[in-house]
């Protein structure tokens, strides 16, 4: 900064940000949530079943039993459905095994 610059602009919340970045702020949030109530609903089994990654709408997750497959198969449903009660809108609509 320059001598007799007008200092920058501080900012000491999200909500100070501008709408550029507030975008990512919220894709941010929306990770840290899902991240947190996929580890709360799914409990030990979290070591077998791994976030992998999430695209658009789809969750993908990493198995590594195929015991662990055929049970994350038939909690699908009921998972996607926990998951986007913590989110304004349904975010998930699908989850796909790897």
């Amino acid at each position: 900064m320059k001598f007799g610059a007008p200092p920058r602009k501080t900012w000491y919340a999200s909500s100070n940000l501008d709408s550029r970045y507030n975008r990512l702020n919220s894709r941010l949030n929306r990770l840290l949530i899902l991240d947190h109530v996929w580890t709360q609903l799914v409990g030990n089994k979290a070591k077998f079943w791994v976030l992998h990654a999430v695209q658009k709408d789809t969750l993908y997750v990493k198995v590594k039993v195929a015991v662990a497959k055929n049970e994350l198969t038939a909690r699908r449903h009921q998972l996607i459905t926990e998951l986007n009660k913590h989110f304004s809108t349904p975010w998930i609509k699908r989850i796909e095994i790897q």
